[in-house]
């Protein structure tokens, strides 16, 4: 169980990174509510669902992980062969992350 939690681990940051970036996730909570609360969520998950991963067939458990990887695995070759054909614009990082950084530098705390 303990592997599961530090496994999953390390979706939570990556979660935690997205929900943290976002300006809409900023109204309505306090500060380092998200965060906590998420990390309590996924902690129960592990708690709760955790024991019952041995009732799952492993068969049954591979296709549906390999059937979900497939699915999401065309769905961003679909977006890769669309920016390469120039239907969807290349995201420019380096532009994102000055109008962030300028955002954050308007923005006062109060």
């Amino acid at each position: 169980m303990l592997a599961a939690f530090l496994a999953a681990l390390v979706e939570a940051v990556e979660a935690l990174t997205i929900v943290l970036s976002w300006r809409r996730c900023e109204a309505g909570s306090r500060p380092g509510s998200v965060p906590l609360a998420g990390a309590l969520t996924l902690a129960l998950i592990v708690l709760v669902a955790g024991p019952f991963l041995d009732r799952v067939p492993l068969h049954a458990l591979q296709l549906v992980i390999g059937v979900l990887l497939l699915l999401f695995g065309m769905r961003w070759l679909r977006k890769a062969i669309l920016r390469a054909a120039g239907v969807i614009p290349l995201h420019d990082e380096l532009a994102a992350f000055a109008s962030e950084s300028a955002a954050l530098r308007a923005h006062t705390v109060a």
